[in-house]
């Protein structure tokens, strides 16, 4: 990854928005944009950063870095896109700020606003911090062709991890189980980490409508007659993947398997139809629920996304924005690697989840994960 070209990139945007400085701390900016190993996934807001990503008028980009980062950050002081200052505690990472931020207009992002926030009088006397996170979500939007191929390699594992863990739906297991050993196959076929924490929903047919879809017992094993709803992903390389399907343990009633027929069908026709420059972010629910009207299934959509959020870009943070639900003006653009994932509930009897990573293409849209779309009735 070209790191000093972004950062490059992440200067002329401070520019153009009149920002005298930019601070970033440890997020998905800072690792875009340095590409340190600093961690920060599942985490607490620190109080007090480890690692700030500085960018100044006239200055070389520079990483302050508190001791206590470890030789993670240290070892990469010569080799990193921006200049590392280690430093050994809070007052010495604020002299360093100062030495660098002569302006009076900051730009701040995720973990670092609060902390320069609470500390401008002490850190930077007479600064004005405004939040910039959004500059470098920008920027990472359009991803290029090694973060593609790293999203691609990200895909192609999430579905081996189906592959390997399908065989073990049978009566009698419970949903921690199977979260586990969704964890474990990724582990072991090279992920880094997962995503977040995997999810194997059941919902036992005929039971009583509820509010909440999910009060099957955790310590219940599977019986017939129940959905399986699978929400997983990995991060493998710095990326994330995020991915669902739905299983049927026996045979299914017509109206369920009709129901995630038609999710499925419907996904395909939406990422059929989607193409960059002639639809927004925005219209992307509306030509779902089309879709899902036409195989009379529109209402169960409606019934789990009430909102019409139908998904998130994805890339080195799991949910990055813009956030694809209805009133978002953003256009399809070659180089979006988004998550759709559209739901079909209907309380007491399924709660069924499609996911798929979509990458724009210039003429269109390719799904980068590929797991069987038809198997759905499992054996008891």
């Amino acid at each position: 990854m070209d790191f000093r070209a972004r950062l490059e990139r992440l200067y002329a945007a401070m520019l153009a928005n009149d920002l005298d400085a930019l601070v970033y701390g440890t997020g998905a900016n800072f690792q875009y944009f340095t590409g340190l190993p600093v961690k920060w996934r599942r985490m607490e807001e620190p109080e007090e950063p480890e690692c700030l990503l500085v960018l100044a008028r006239d200055e070389s980009p520079r990483v302050i870095a508190v001791a206590a980062c470890g030789p993670s950050v240290s070892e990469h002081t010569g080799a990193a896109a921006a200049a590392i200052d280690m430093v050994e505690s809070r007052d010495e990472a604020l002299r360093a700020l100062r030495s660098l931020v002569k302006g009076k207009r900051v730009g701040t992002g995720l973990h670092a606003e609060k902390y320069l926030s609470g500390l401008a009088e002490a850190a930077l006397p007479g600064v004005e911090c405004v939040n910039a996170e959004a500059l470098g979500e920008a920027l990472r939007l359009r991803k290029d062709g090694q973060e593609i191929a790293v999203l691609r390699r990200a895909a192609t594992l999430t579905g081996r991890v189906m592959e390997m863990v399908v065989g073990s739906i049978r009566p009698g297991i419970t949903q921690p189980e199977l979260e586990a050993k969704v964890e474990q196959a990724g582990l072991a076929l090279g992920a880094q980490d997962v995503s977040f924490s995997p999810a194997a929903l059941f919902v036992k047919s005929g039971t009583g409508p509820t509010e909440n879809p999910f009060v099957y017992p955790q310590e219940k094993g599977l019986v017939a007659g129940t959905s399986i709803a699978f929400d997983y992903g990995f991060l493998l390389d710095g990326y994330c993947s995020d991915f669902g399907r739905s299983f049927y343990c026996g045979p299914a009633p017509a109206h369920i398997a009709g129901a995630y027929r038609a999710l499925q069908e419907s996904l395909c026709a939406l990422v059929g139809r989607m193409k960059p420059g002639e639809m927004t972010l925005g219209q992307l629910f509306g030509v779902m629920e089309e879709e899902m009207d036409r195989r009379g299934y529109g209402d169960r959509l409606r019934a789990r996304l009430t909102d019409g959020t139908l998904g998130h870009q994805i890339g080195v943070d799991l949910h990055e924005n813009p956030w694809i639900r209805p009133g978002c003006d953003v256009d399809l653009q070659p180089g979006m690697v988004m998550a759709l994932e559209p739901k079909a509930w209907m309380p007491g009897e399924y709660y069924l989840r499609v996911e798929d990573i979509v990458l724009i293409t210039r003429d269109g849209a390719e799904f980068l994960t590929s797991y069987d779309r038809h198997l759905f009735e499992l054996p008891v």
